[in-house]
């Protein structure tokens, strides 16, 4: 996986790199299937330090590149166990399908007391909503994942969804597919097969000591590159995918 991430009109217009993404997938009780993804960045600051703006009368927080670099980077991940729906029985998610996939959650204006799906450390605990998340199928079998929302400040009091974030990433797969104790590995499975097109691509492992369904391997790998039976000398292994 590679990526970035930006936030609209803070001091470093050319977004920061994406350090781990992890495309976890979730099984409920009733056999739905939720997205829950973790996005952390690299340190806001990792490329480059921006001079600071001077202080003026319109200087805003959003602004200030020491004021960034106080809060290291950014993290989002559910706020609960997990994050979104994607598909329930009878209704699948196509990993296969060339048509891209367009999710939405959280939409704007919400009702008071709104319990967001994700959390947000941006700039202290701050609160993202209105979320637009588009898979899309890559040549090679992995995905290209474009996340949108909006952002509101509020670890400094701002409650209003005054700015945004876009995060565009590259070569995803799914990680593993989580399920609920009291599920064998087998029913597991069998319950997934009702909500993806692919169940054959997953196969029991452990994570973090919890019993999951690993993702085996992109549906198509890129063909491996044919050398000339002519050609001498050292070879090159060819590289994967």
């Amino acid at each position: 996986m590679h990526g970035r991430m930006w936030f609209e009109g803070n001091p470093w217009s050319e977004g920061h790199r994406i350090r781990t993404f992890e495309w976890v997938w979730g099984l409920d009780e009733q056999g739905a299937l939720w997205f829950d993804p973790l996005l952390i960045t690299r340190n806001y600051d990792a490329e480059r330090m921006p001079p600071e703006p001077p202080d003026s009368d319109d200087k805003r927080e959003w602004d200030s590149p020491e004021l960034w670099s106080g809060y290291v980077g950014c993290l989002m991940e559910p706020l609960d166990y997990h994050g979104f729906p994607v598909a329930t029985p009878g209704s699948p998610f196509s990993l296969t399908a060339a048509e891209p996939r367009v999710l939405t959650l959280d939409p704007l204006p919400e009702p008071p007391n709104t319990r967001h799906a994700f959390q947000l450390q941006l700039l202290g605990h701050d609160t993202c909503a209105d979320h637009r998340f588009v898979v899309t199928r890559q040549p090679d079998g992995r995905h290209r994942i474009d996340w949108t929302a909006r952002i509101a400040l509020v670890y400094a009091g701002d409650e209003e969804y005054k700015y945004a974030f876009r995060a565009e990433l590259h070569d995803c797969v799914p990680l593993h597919v989580t399920y609920p104790s009291e599920m064998r590995p087998d029913e597991a499975h069998e319950a997934l097969a009702a909500v993806v097109d692919v169940p054959e691509r997953f196969v029991p492992a452990v994570a973090h000591t919890r019993p999951v369904l690993s993702y085996a391997r992109p549906i198509s790998a890129p063909p491996a590159r044919r050398w000339p039976w002519r050609s001498l000398g050292a070879r090159r292994r060819p590289r994967s995918g």
